[in-house]
């Protein structure tokens, strides 16, 4: 039986935020992402950023470990994050494979020894744009059955500056030359995406909405009118995938709207692990 613990990567405030607009945690988002493409898994949820936490199982009872994204920023040093540091290191220790996005790329690296700051060029929003896989990311299994270029959903303003030593960086675009890596410290093993391929096209609106006035202050939209139909064109797609017209207008390739080549990362490493 495969057995996968969720860890979610928000403090309880960032988890309370975004069940308001969303009605669900990222965490259990993820965990249905993971059920979907692994029906015969267990999929357990914890909560590490907070201070009373308590895995379901021991870490060795995993085969293997998902962690979402975060609202926190790991230079910020707040307590919430160093326990999540705290906790991949031990991880990484007990060598149980890792995935993550976004946050947990930044976590990772931090964790292994590598830096991670606020990106100079600005946010990355709504998707990123014209990832490109490295030589070594076109050989490595995190990426079957990616194109050598592709869009994916992302939000995210930090990005990993500095590499860990033992890091093979997989993929990169203009706004950041770490995309994807697989990071290898300890007995551990992470393969880790800045983008979210657990996104759908609802939670790219949901993230967008809740940010709201400051995506207009940093100039991504003209008024929260414009931002709230681009959020709203988002909604119908994900009603409806077949809607060449807003994949068109909100320049996207149908690549994006495959829910099987969008969660391609996820489903490699899932087949990666060991089911014994």
């Amino acid at each position: 039986m495969l057995r996968l613990l969720v860890l979610e990567g928000n403090s309880l405030a960032g988890r309370r935020r975004w069940a308001e607009i969303a009605g669900h945690t990222p965490s259990e988002s993820y965990a249905d992402v993971l059920r979907a493409l692994a029906p015969e898994a267990v999929v357990d949820i914890a909560t590490p950023a907070d201070a009373d936490a308590q895995l379901p199982q021991p870490i060795d009872a995993y085969q293997g470990i998902v962690i979402t994204g975060s609202a926190l920023n790991i230079y910020q040093r707040e307590p919430e994050a160093l326990r999540q540091i705290e906790l991949v290191r031990t991880i990484f220790a007990q060598g149980v494979p890792m995935f993550g996005s976004c946050w947990v790329l930044q976590l990772a690296t931090v964790a292994a020894g590598g830096e991670v700051s606020l990106n100079p060029a600005g946010r990355e929003v709504g998707f990123a744009r014209k990832i490109a896989l490295t030589e070594a990311g076109r050989a490595h299994r995190l990426h079957a059955a990616r194109g050598s270029v592709f869009d994916a959903p992302a939000i995210h303003s930090d990005i990993v500056t500095r590499l860990p030593p033992d890091a093979t960086v997989t993929a990169r675009n203009g706004m950041s030359e770490v995309q994807a890596a697989e990071i290898r410290y300890g007995r551990g093993r992470f393969w880790g995406v800045q983008y979210h391929p657990e996104f759908s096209f609802q939670d790219v609106a949901w993230v967008i909405s809740r940010i709201g006035q400051p995506l207009v202050d940093e100039g991504f939209f003209a008024d929260l009118a414009e931002l709230e139909r681009y959020a709203a064109d988002l909604a119908t797609l994900h009603r409806d995938r077949g809607r060449r017209d807003v994949l068109w207008r909100l320049g996207l390739d149908q690549d994006v709207a495959d829910d099987a080549l969008r969660q391609a990362e996820i489903s490699n490493w899932l087949a990666s692990l060991d089911r014994r």
